[in-house]
């Protein structure tokens, strides 16, 4: 398929990673667009620009469950783009290569994928549903580029607020979309990131963090702390956690996330800001929350970093296509930069069940918002 004027063109643009996208009649990719809208600028393409080297071209055709299958007769192999603890967030899918081609249906959906390296281009057709299918590949595909030019991608939620942010950060189920949650509800912060935070090291040795759009999966304990959150997660009344899951990864909820942006509001699309403050929280039960500086050395703060620094080529289901190759090693240095510049930012832990207040929250956090709402 050749681009004309009766192809929708557009470029997805995060911190210097692009993709072209050319969009067919009939293809519906809207709401792919809506969740990726509050971190990637996307822009009509005009014709005639060549200013930049897209990562891939992304051809979205019509629906048709019979386009881009692979030749008859061709094996495939059962693999997933993502497995979750959740079945909400698991995709099953089954993968074929032939000719130097590789070709992926994704079972709950229909829809598919050909990735065709040589020509960097990749074809998409998306079943019943399937817009978080390309949401799943395009953040995959920008993840990776971003590794692959130096970024850092931290395991934290940030919180943002007067040009800067609070990164929380720690081990899945630690705490960090409470904490996260407590700030933009009590102390006047938006939401910049509720999974994952993209460090970047500027040509002056400064670091920026930026925003990475998620589908919230909150934990009951944190759901529930706040008025119409339980609604928009679909939780009734009645509803009872089994005993402990309150406080941990067990038992959490996809929750809608166009409602979820109009109770917490998200943070100005395409900022990238210096970090303020670090938080690490280890939230459980308890009468009290306290939040006390970080102990330890600086090298000590930045081995705990570096524990949460995460990547979209490792994992067992890192590998889903091999479009792009992992280049990371040769920006192992600037990662390492870049832990250890944020080592030197005040850092404080947060225990207990996590409830801030004007009482504990250190006022480099708390600010001029100051009065908890």
């Amino acid at each position: 398929m050749t681009a004309t004027t009766e192809y929708a063109a557009l470029r997805l643009d995060f911190h210097g990673t692009h993709l072209d996208l050319e969009v067919a009649p009939g293809a519906d990719i809207d709401g792919a667009l809506a969740f990726l809208s509050t971190h990637l600028v996307a822009e009509e393409a005009k014709p005639g620009e060549s200013d930049r080297d897209p990562v891939a071209t992304l051809r979205v055709h019509a629906p048709d469950p019979e386009r881009l299958a692979p030749p008859a007769g061709t094996a495939t192999e059962d693999i997933y783009l993502r497995k979750s603890a959740s079945e909400f967030f698991t995709v099953p899918a089954r993968r074929a290569a032939v000719d130097g081609r590789e070709y992926l249906e994704c079972v709950k959906t229909g829809s598919r994928f050909r990735f065709d390296r040589a020509a960097r281009v990749i074809d998409v057709t998306l079943g019943a549903g399937g817009h978080m299918d390309l949401v799943e590949l395009v953040r995959d595909l920008v993840l990776k580029h971003q590794e692959n030019t130096g970024a850092a991608v931290l395991h934290a939620t940030a919180a943002y607020r007067d040009g800067e942010v609070v990164l929380v950060t720690g081990a899945k189920g630690a705490g960090k979309s409470t904490v996260l949650m407590e700030l933009v509800e009590h102390f006047g912060y938006q939401v910049l990131s509720g999974d994952k935070t993209v460090l970047h090291e500027l040509p002056d040795g400064s670091v920026v963090a930026a925003g990475w759009p998620d589908y919230p999966h909150l934990g009951y304990g944190t759901i529930a702390k706040y008025p119409g959150l339980k609604e928009i997660a679909g939780i009734g009344d009645d509803y009872t956690p089994a005993e402990g899951h309150a406080f941990s990864p067990l038992g959490k909820f996809a929750v809608d996330p166009l409602p979820f942006r109009d109770r917490f509001p998200s943070a100005p699309v395409g900022v990238r800001v210096p970090v303020a403050a670090l938080l690490h929280p280890a939230i459980g039960p308890g009468e009290r929350t306290a939040v006390e500086p970080l102990t330890g050395s600086r090298e000590e703060h930045a081995e705990v970093l570096r524990a949460n620094v995460e990547s979209a080529f490792d994992g067992a289901n890192a590998g889903w296509h091999h479009y792009l190759d992992d280049h990371r090693a040769a920006h192992a240095a600037q990662r390492d930069r870049i832990t250890g510049i944020l080592s030197g930012v005040p850092a404080w832990t947060v225990t207990g069940p996590g409830d801030l207040t004007t009482e504990n929250v250190p006022p480099a956090i708390a600010g001029p918002a100051g009065v908890a709402r």
